[in-house]
């Protein structure tokens, strides 16, 4: 079945992102070892290698850039690298597990999966040369690709087999309903971090002691300086000499596409063979009907009467306008035989006798060349950029692979502008953006320490670039003078909090030792902090009119520890900094009675697949517990 696809299905330069191609697969792709070192994880004895994980780490920081539009924090980016090797090393573990328990996929199965991605798709049809052009940009071969898609069906498999076993009793419906709909009755104050600033100071000391101890987190971020040629589409296009002799040519060509073909419309009453009627009567009863036809009897009748095409003897015998090639020979050449008015018969086809007549005509018309020319210039434009794109982009790849180490000689040959950019970084910059494949190019060790130009990169459908590196910038520790501005606003800040805190907590030990009430204390806030308390009132699990942190502290209080009559005060840090002091007062359950039967229905089939995601995170989470794992995050440094 997959050869059957690449006999049938070519094509070079479609260069699409196959991230669109990739919301079906979940999982990481093929291991290309390269030049790697080290390896970034063991999983079992299997490794995952660095060069593999390099390359995911900048799919995702440019994933990341196009997020925040900002250099990104060094804590989130350890974060980041470290979870994507935890993705890594899941999927490795299911892989694994899937080929333990024998999970299979055919090769129809995989060929039926790439027939019906959209995004190989040209006017609803798979086209090769799209999937070519999507694996030559990824770098990938079919056999690869199509062994990377089995992986990926045998692991839904897997989570399939687990989720299909998940199941939810009515009880215990009813039970997730009353606590997903208890409400908990609180009151709460929100002790803003910047009360407390102006009394918070932070002396030189402070910042030298900082700096001192965090020396990692300032540091200048690893470059280099582009040097670059960039073709595109739009540019090419252009440039693209328009004359009235190539305009007509080109619309000699497609002349075709502004004809429009003669129609005629016609009327048919169908008399076929049956068990009581042999050929002979069916041809002598088509003779009859033609009788009276041209006697005058009313064709429409007749047909409803007589005809045995269920299609039109409804509509009269009415066939609807049609053109050449729509009909049988026999039947096609005498409509376009015809005059207008005529009646014709019995004509013998292969689904029998039939007599007809021609109700209306229409001449076909060729558009002229003045009537489309408005049309067509656009198309014959873009359709020698197109062309001249493709050829402009293997001359400049050819032409810098040949130049090897400079692209000065390049762009003089081709009349291009050599581009620059400094201090482009792992997150992009400048003009050349934050393209992954960019970016990857630009950091490659030929590129990068060779100083080598690199291969061509195709950027979408309409843009082309070759690089070189005039400049590797390592990282370098910035001096204090660069970064004490933000040091010191940050340390304001953590004193800041920390006094919040520390108020916070006094608050609430003066209030569990019963030396003053809440409300004493919500005076105390206002009066000391112009600070207002939240009065007392139910909340919901959803509730969006109080803060997130306040709704995840009320119900992570075990519901034993919230006696009748009795109040629990409990503190929270907010993700701003604030701190919160907060009073549990009482507690209600969800009524489940108060739901629809249409509505239970919901909840369930939500509730089973909100369990099934459970159990399949209890079943990797199993997976890893049991699995000898080694990771080195050092491959990111």
């Amino acid at each position: 079945m997959l050869q059957t696809i690449r006999d049938k299905i070519s094509g070079w330069f479609a260069a699409v992102f196959l991230g669109a191609v990739a919301l079906v697969f979940v999982f990481w792709g093929i291991d290309f070892q390269g030049g790697a070192i080290q390896d970034a994880a063991s999983v079992n004895g299997e490794k995952i290698s660095a060069d593999s994980m390099l390359r995911a780490w900048q799919d995702r920081q440019s994933q990341l850039q196009q997020m925040l539009r900002a250099e990104l924090p060094a804590d989130l980016v350890k974060s980041q690298q470290a979870a994507l090797l935890d993705e890594r090393i899941r999927t490795l573990l299911l892989t694994q597990r899937a080929k333990e328990m024998g999970y299979r996929v055919s090769d129809e199965e995989v060929a039926q999966t790439i027939l019906g991605f959209s995004e190989l798709q040209v006017d609803g049809q798979f086209s090769r040369d799209r999937y070519s052009a999507i694996l030559n940009q990824q770098g990938r071969t079919e056999a690869q690709f199509e062994s990377e898609l089995r992986t990926n069906l045998a692991l839904n498999q897997l989570q399939s087999s687990i989720a299909t076993s998940a199941f939810v009793t009515p009880r215990e419906l009813e039970r997730r309903r009353g606590l997903e709909n208890e409400q908990r009755e609180i009151e709460y104050a929100v002790l803003p971090a910047t009360a407390f600033a102006a009394a918070v100071s932070v002396t030189e000391a402070d910042i030298q002691a900082w700096y001192d101890s965090h020396l990692s987190d300032y540091m200048t971020p690893e470059s280099v300086d582009v040097e670059f040629l960039d073709l595109r589409l739009a540019d090419v296009e252009r440039s693209v000499a328009v004359t009235e002799d190539a305009l007509k040519g080109y619309y000699d060509q497609a002349k075709d596409r502004f004809a429009t073909q003669e129609r005629r419309r016609a009327r048919h009453v169908l008399i076929t063979t049956s068990d009581k009627l042999d050929d002979a009567g069916a041809k002598k009863l088509a003779e009859e009907v033609l009788a009276k036809a041209r006697a005058g009897e009313d064709f429409a009748k007749l047909a409803e009467l007589y005809s045995q095409d269920t299609g039109s003897a409804k509509a009269g015998g009415d066939l609807g306008w049609a053109t050449r090639g729509m009909f049988v020979g026999p039947f096609e050449d005498a409509i376009f035989g015809m005059t207008a008015g005529e009646l014709r018969g019995p004509v013998k086809t292969e689904f029998g006798y039939h007599v007809m007549r021609l109700d209306e005509t229409e001449a076909g018309h060729q558009k002229a060349f003045d009537e489309v020319r408005a049309e067509i210039e656009p198309e014959f434009r873009k359709e020698k950029a197109q062309t001249s794109f493709y050829e402009r982009g293997q001359k400049m790849a050819d032409e810098s692979f040949a130049a090897l180490t400079e692209l000065g000689t390049v762009a003089t040959s081709l009349g291009m502008e050599l581009k620059k950019v400094a201090g482009f970084t792992r997150q992009g910059g400048g003009e050349l953006g934050a393209d992954a494949q960019i970016i990857a190019a630009a950091f490659g060790a030929e590129v990068a320490d060779r100083g080598q130009n690199s291969p061509l990169v195709a950027v979408g459908e309409d843009r082309a670039v070759v690089l070189r590196v005039s400049a590797h910038n390592q990282p370098e520790q910035k001096p204090l003078s660069a970064v004490r501005e933000p040091i010191q606003a940050r340390l304001r800040q953590n004193a800041a909090q920390d006094a919040a805190a520390r108020k916070g907590n006094e608050l609430v030990a003066q209030l569990e030792g019963g030396s003053q009430t809440w409300a004493q204390a919500a005076q105390q806030l206002s009066t000391q902090l112009k600070v207002t308390a939240a009065p007392r009132k139910f909340v919901g699990r959803q509730d969006k009119a109080v803060p997130p942190a306040v709704l995840k502290t009320t119900f992570a209080l075990p519901r034993t520890a919230l006696k009748q009559g009795q109040t629990r005060y409990q503190t929270s840090a907010m993700e701003n900094g604030d701190f919160v002091v907060l009073a549990v007062t009482a507690l209600k359950d969800g009524n489940a009675s108060q739901e629809t039967a249409a509505e239970r229905a919901q909840r369930g089939r939500q509730t089973a697949q909100q369990v099934a995601a459970e159990e399949f995170s209890a079943y990797l989470a199993e997976l890893e517990r049991t699995a000898k794992i080694e990771r080195n995050l050092s491959i990111f440094q």
